[in-house]
């Protein structure tokens, strides 16, 4: 057995409660609250010291939950106090959702801090994970700006779903004609912001204006007045107070839009900055459709993919322990990303339907998934797989097509991140293979 301390750490806003073991679960320091800053940090490292010395141990073993980001900046301290060094600390993160699982396992009780710390501290003791927490100091930054670049997504997405609803008072059929390939693109914005003043125009007049407004970018400016002109003669009237109160929130929201829009460029300005410090953005940006916004919300979630080959596995054929390869990196990255469908089965039953976990890095999922959903458009080998499993789908072919194909692209990413490569198509594969065939071969 280890003769290593073992501390559970529960992270709140403002205090941090530490419960702190034998390696064989006796209690040494129970219920020991201390505040997440500075002066509780200093308080609860002299503790940790000095229960080390006084029992002899060899070293300690802290494991803390992820809770929020309470955690980050007395962790951070963590691995990087030199202070420390002399006790060789070991540091455990763990999800909140496995912590949960635990308590469950060992009966009904109280929920509070002090117990937390306790089932943490209990856990690392007994279900302890065989990689340890190592601060992914050179993708962090990283991760802050494309977390930052998913947040701003959805609040877009959200205040453009907002519009639509309230457009539709006024301008109901406007969505229906179509007048323009992207409803929030300048010269449509210019429409909806003046829809009273453009609809009373002459068709002529209109086409003219239209085509000032795009800057002469329109194929067709009189096809185009023709269809805004009859949207607005086919949307039903609203009372005047009702229209002008309707048409006030629709360019306030739009200003709002066009301000999310401007942070999100600036933030990928930052992205794409940051990006070229890493290799492994360059290896995955060469696939076709990525970009570096999008490979580099993969790598700074996913970190370092060697991590995911450290350690054996069963193998269940061969009935013994080996080495983990590519493919059991690649599940194991399906799985933090959500994109597995665990079975569903108990003695002669076997669920037929299994649906998608989403348990797990909600970020990584994301960028996955609009990765996958560029590569289909881009990518011949990925275009033919998704239409394939859109064909078999009887129910939201989308979705299923597109998900299936972000767990395909899961493999391409991780082999180019552990061997390092740019992306190759098929023919340039096929001939790279030939190249390097033996004479004869």
């Amino acid at each position: 057995m280890t003769n290593r301390l073992q501390v559970g750490i529960d992270f709140s806003l403002r205090h941090v409660m530490l419960h702190v073991t034998t390696p064989d679960g006796q209690p040494l320091a129970t219920h020991r609250s201390f505040t997440n800053a500075v002066s509780g940090y200093d308080q609860a490292k002299q503790l940790l010291c000095a229960l080390v010395r006084k029992q002899g141990y060899s070293g300690m073993d802290i494991a803390g939950e992820a809770t929020s980001t309470y955690w980050m900046p007395f962790f951070l301290n963590l691995s990087q106090d030199s202070a420390l060094e002399p006790y060789d600390p070991h540091l455990v993160l763990f999800n909140p959702r496995w912590v949960a699982w635990y308590k469950k396992s060992q009966g009904a009780q109280n929920k509070t801090d002090a117990t937390d710390a306790y089932y943490i501290a209990d856990k690392l003791r007994t279900q302890r994970p065989q990689a340890d927490w190592v601060p992914q100091l050179e993708t962090m930054p990283l991760r802050f700006y494309t977390r930052l670049h998913f947040h701003l997504a959805q609040r877009l997405a959200g205040e453009k779903c907002y519009y639509l609803s309230r457009l539709f008072l006024i301008a109901c059929a406007y969505g229906q004609q179509k007048p323009f390939s992207d409803l929030f693109g300048p010269t449509s914005r210019q429409v909806l912001q003046q829809w009273h003043a453009t609809g009373d125009m002459p068709v002529d007049v209109l086409a003219e204006q239209l085509d000032e407004w795009s800057h002469g970018r329109l194929r067709d400016p009189l096809a185009t007045a023709r269809k805004v002109a009859t949207a607005y003669q086919e949307s039903l009237d609203m009372p005047p107070a009702i229209e002008e109160a309707v048409q006030r929130c629709l360019n306030l929201t739009l200003t709002g839009i066009v301000a999310l829009e401007a942070q999100i460029a600036e933030v990928d300005q930052w992205i794409a900055a940051e990006a070229a410090k890493h290799s492994g953005i360059t290896q995955l940006a060469t696939i076709a459709g990525l970009g570096p916004v999008y490979a580099s919300g993969i790598v700074a979630e996913l970190g370092d993919v060697t991590r995911f080959l450290t350690g054996e596995k069963w193998d269940k054929r061969r009935q013994r322990m080996r080495l983990r390869n590519l493919r059991d990196a690649e599940d194991a990255v399906a799985k933090i990303a959500g994109l597995w469908w665990p079975q569903n089965a108990s003695g002669d039953f076997a669920a037929e339907d299994r649906t998608m976990s989403k348990a797990g890095n909600r970020f990584l999922r994301y960028y996955i998934i609009e990765a996958a959903n560029h590569m289909r458009v881009r990518l011949p080998e990925y275009e033919a797989f998704y239409a394939r499993k859109y064909r078999e789908a009887t129910r939201h072919q989308h979705r299923r097509a597109l998900v299936l194909t972000a767990r395909k692209a899961v493999g391409l990413i991780v082999g180019l991140l552990r061997r390092g490569e740019p992306y190759r198509s098929q023919e340039e594969r096929r001939a790279l293979a030939e190249q390097q065939r033996p004479d004869g071969g």
